[in-house]
């Protein structure tokens, strides 16, 4: 019976840079620019994905 995901929601935590205030996300994310972000999260998501697809496919 075939399953479609039709939405997965991550959540990618950055660790704060070194020397910077621990402060939480918005520290961590203050160096990045929003293409730099955009591209963690999208391997974070293309990671996740592949998980799931090993775990499915045993």
């Amino acid at each position: 019976m075939p399953v479609v995901i039709t939405e997965i929601v991550t959540e990618v935590v950055l660790a704060p840079e070194a020397g910077a205030a621990s402060g939480g996300a918005s520290a961590a994310g203050a160096g990045l620019s929003p293409e730099q972000l955009d591209a963690v999260v999208r391997r974070a998501t293309e990671r996740v994905v592949e998980i799931l697809r090993r775990e499915w496919d045993r």
